[in-house]
């Protein structure tokens, strides 16, 4: 079964800026922690859901921004266009191995 977060889950460090650590819970860094600031999303061991058990999906919910707030998914009207218009608010994601994350300690 999919695992969600909402917004009170997602730490805020002092730059505004989160961490989600997503995976399956085997492959759970030790330092993937409220305690290190850290958000933990669990993926389904079965994968999809469909017999595809290495394949996943993860989704960013986007509200409705304040007026006069420029930089909103909303307002992308090109594509490619992304990070020219959300600037710092484009969320970003990477891959990394579990000993990899766990060498960067706590926040």
């Amino acid at each position: 079964m999919a695992d969600c977060l909402d917004d009170e889950q997602v730490l805020v460090d002092a730059e505004r800026g989160d961490t989600i650590v997503s995976g399956t819970p085997g492959n759970r860094p030790s330092n993937a922690t409220r305690a290190c600031g850290i958000a933990w999303l669990a993926r389904p061991h079965d994968g999809d859901g469909s017999g595809h058990v290495h394949d996943g999906l993860l989704i960013v919910r986007n509200t409705l921004s304040s007026t006069g707030f420029g930089s909103a998914v909303q307002d992308v009207a090109t594509p490619g266009t992304q990070r020219a218009v959300m600037g710092a608010y484009l969320p970003t994601g990477s891959y990394t191995m579990k000993k990899a994350f766990e060498a960067l300690r706590c926040r």
